[in-house]
């Protein structure tokens, strides 16, 4: 890991599905405590929240259905692990820092993610081919 990242520990695993409530009922069942969900518009997206201890995933369901990123996803690859959301105190200095090593967002970020965080998806052609999120919280108030 590059050393001025290595602060960056996991913020969330993100699954695509083609269904939340079906897949809710899957991680229920895995002893997951589940958040309501919330759709990002500009991202055509309905996200879930699943949580066990301090593992949190993304549950990612295409809205409106057949739209977006998610439904592509879906249409190429089928359900699956769809990103690896890392967490960042300062969102701009890792990505001037990451700019530096070679490796860009996508077109269109930072942007607003989920519960107001800031987010950065980082160009799969810059990383070996994993797409990753960097993910900001939202600052408490």
């Amino acid at each position: 890991m590059h050393p001025n990242l290595s602060h960056l520990p996991l913020a969330h695993l993100a699954i695509a599905v083609e269904s939340l409530a079906a897949a809710a009922a899957t991680y229920r069942a895995l002893g997951f405590s589940l958040h309501e969900p919330e759709v990002i518009e500009r991202e055509k997206v309905r996200a879930q929240v699943a949580e066990k201890g301090e593992l949190r995933i993304e549950l990612l369901e295409p809205h409106p259905a057949g739209e977006g990123p998610i439904a592509k996803f879906l249409s190429k690859r089928g359900a699956g692990l769809h990103h690896v959301a890392l967490r960042t105190a300062d969102l701009a200095a890792d990505l001037a820092r990451l700019a530096a090593a070679g490796v860009s967002p996508l077109k269109g970020y930072p942007a607003t993610g989920l519960g107001g965080s800031k987010v950065a998806f980082l160009d799969p052609k810059t990383t070996g081919g994993v797409l990753f999120e960097l993910v900001q919280p939202a600052e408490e108030p």
